[in-house]
């Protein structure tokens, strides 16, 4: 087995919580956030040598260091239930879902094989540490973080993504080869997405600690060069416009349900006799416009709480276990007096304006001041401490507690 598997773990540090955002990071090439954002996001891809410099260090003091998830611990989580994972296999290509036995994993010096794990901020704290770093990014924009593992020459072939990623080698090395063709056509007849006609551009071996970041639709084809290669992808999420105003739209029809005045029936008192009795009356055209006009529903402000709502909702295969979280509400409120309160790993919070939408729900309306401050530094700082005063019914700080939602 080789050295780099011996060697100590890598311990990401956690961002702060107020990002530089006007300095130069290593993590993107000695770009600030705002430069990479106006240069180098959803335009042109970027390839960062030691985007970790830790590992460069460690490596010219002799003592290099490994992935933060070992092999073995991979292995492990693939055979979790709840973890959506994949095994891919080349030559022929062919691909199954998990959860999958350890038995049923090629060993890591065996070829063209690669292991799928998404979610996995949701598995180990590493992974969960490793996506603070990207927070100059909208949370509404983010969507995992996958780890892939491989032996050499494993991989999933040249393809291309509807979203950005960021692609961190975290042990081993990678071949990536890139191309910004215009051709994205796919092979018919294989059980993967693979460009049928992939042109190669450019092409670099990546080393532990380096970074590529991709936009949308820049084909690639990512190779492991060495047995347990491990690529760590953070990618974004990227819904058409359709999806959003549907859901938007959704959940705008659902809010109606709150406004008495809409219960009232139609009545046409000064409709008049027609003789084009087939038409939609101009009495229903007239008095629906006036009720739309009402309700603002020409205005963009009255869609973005279904929108707000929409996208804080959970992967679909977020699992939560309130059981865990047997707290009374005496006991919580003692509790947040010594102990950071945080989001549940797979909770997604959106903020718009002073409202906060935590997986799918608005949480602040009706709430204390203290509460609704409470969410607000869960949304923004990813922890609360403090006193919020009694506990009444219907409190959603604790009910989302209760639900699993939020962990100490």
């Amino acid at each position: 087995m080789t050295a780099f598997y011996l060697s100590k773990p890598y311990e990401p540090p956690q961002a702060p919580q107020n990002l530089p955002l006007d300095q130069p990071w290593a993590l993107l090439g000695g770009n600030s956030p705002q430069q990479f954002m106006k240069t180098y996001w959803h335009k042109k891809p970027l390839l960062v040598r030691g985007a970790i410099p830790a590992f460069e260090l460690a490596k010219q003091m002799g003592k290099p260091i490994a992935s933060p998830i070992s092999a073995e611990e991979l292995f492990n989580i693939s055979g979790n239930d709840v973890v959506e994972s994949r095994l891919i296999q080349a030559n022929p290509w062919s691909f199954s879902d998990g959860p999958f036995k350890k038995k049923s994993i090629p060993s890591l010096e065996s070829r063209e094989w690669t292991l799928l794990l998404q979610g996995m901020e949701a598995r180990h704290p590493a992974a969960a540490t490793i996506l603070s770093w990207f927070r100059f990014i909208p949370d509404a924009r983010l969507d995992d973080l996958m780890i892939s593992i491989a032996g050499p020459g494993g991989g999933v072939g040249p393809h291309f993504d509807s979203y950005d990623v960021f692609l961190i080698q975290m042990s081993g090395r990678r071949r990536w080869r890139i191309s910004e063709q215009k051709d994205l056509s796919l092979s018919p007849d294989l059980p993967l997405k693979i460009l049928k006609h992939f042109q190669v551009e450019q092409e670099w071996d990546l080393e532990p600690g380096d970074m590529l970041y991709l936009p949308p639709h820049v084909a690639h084809d990512g190779i492991a060069l060495d047995a347990g290669c491990q690529t760590w992808s953070v990618g974004f999420r990227a819904q058409s416009y359709k999806e959003i105003l549907q859901e938007g739209l959704w959940r705008l029809a659902e809010s109606l349900e709150d406004i008495p005045e809409l219960e009232k029936r139609f009545a046409d008192p000064q409709q008049r006799a027609t003789d084009s009795a087939e038409q939609l009356p101009e009495e229903i055209i007239k008095q629906v416009s006036q009720k739309l006009k009402g309700l603002k529903l020409d205005r963009v402000e009255t869609f973005l709480p279904g929108i707000a709502a929409y996208l804080s909702e959970p992967k679909p295969q977020a699992y939560f276990d309130g059981m865990a979280n047997d707290l009374s509400a005496k006991e919580f409120q003692r509790r947040l007096s010594k102990q950071s309160l945080r989001p549940h790993p797979q909770t997604r919070l959106i903020a718009l304006g002073p409202q906060i939408y935590c997986n799918g729900e608005e949480v602040t309306s009706g709430q204390t001041g203290k509460t609704q401050r409470a969410w607000q530094s869960l949304a923004a700082k990813k922890e609360f401490q403090g006193a919020i005063g009694a506990i009444e019914a219907n409190n959603s700080l604790f009910e989302a507690f209760e639900a699993g939602w939020l962990v100490f």
